[in-house]
């Protein structure tokens, strides 16, 4: 949580890169990638300011997103129905921070599951990150959305559940955000739908109540988002 010190400029740059480099382990130099990411991401808005308001590549501002208003509002709210996104929205708006990974899940699953364009996405958390700092936060966004310089391809699209399951696998930080999942096995916290209703019963969840059912398929939207992003690149 740095990141909010770096921001208004409590700490400065330097001494963390100095900090970075007195260590020899894996995590220093990843650490020290980050800190190297975030000059880039700088340095792209200095050289090409187009970004703040198109794709750094051109033929992805052709795209037209077809996602639907009510769900880029479930997506804020945190009701859409996939556990780690709604987790991570309802902490952005409790608490004004959200992790890294989480970043890239929800703005992943905003752009190519809800098919809605990323400059809403990256307007919310301009308005709701303590940390909000308009290179990074636009690098960041345009690197899930693939349209940026150095972007995720198109084609690599975050499964949510596969996220969850991986670096929440306890679903310890689902809990602490949705605490009406609390009662369900760490095997369906990730995804509720595939609980027995007995379980339900157990943890006191109703679907559809309680939590909500999802409001998208993955991998219906994850075709369809291939397409989108296909069609553009080859008119």
């Amino acid at each position: 949580k740095l990141s909010i010190d770096l921001r208004f400029g409590t700490i400065s740059i330097r001494t963390l890169v100095r900090f970075a480099r007195k260590e020899h382990s894996i995590g220093s130099k990843k650490w020290l990638s980050e800190l190297i990411w975030r000059d880039f991401y700088q340095t792209i808005l200095d050289y090409f300011p187009h970004v703040t308001s198109e794709s750094f590549k051109p033929e992805f501002e052709k795209i037209k997103w077809e996602g639907e208003e009510r769900h880029f509002e479930l997506w804020v709210e945190g009701m859409t129905g996939y556990p780690i996104v709604d987790a991570a929205m309802r902490c952005l708006k409790k608490t004004g921070w959200m992790h890294n990974r989480l970043r890239m899940v929800v703005a992943s699953f905003l752009t190519k599951d809800l098919l809605i364009d990323w400059r809403k996405g990256e307007n919310w958390f301009a308005r709701n990150l303590l940390d909000f700092d308009l290179a990074a936060n636009n690098g960041g966004w345009q690197w899930a959305a693939s349209t940026g310089c150095d972007a995720q391809p198109y084609f690599r699209i975050f499964n949510p559940i596969l996220q969850s399951k991986r670096f929440d696998p306890e679903g310890e930080f689902i809990k602490s955000e949705i605490p009406k999942l609390g009662g369900l096995s760490k095997k369906n916290i990730h995804w509720p739908i595939d609980a027995k209703q007995i379980e339900l019963n157990k943890a006191n969840c109703i679907l559809g109540k309680d939590y909500p059912f999802p409001i998208v398929d993955h991998s219906i939207q994850r075709d369809i988002a291939i397409k989108m992003y296909k069609k553009v690149r080859i008119t």
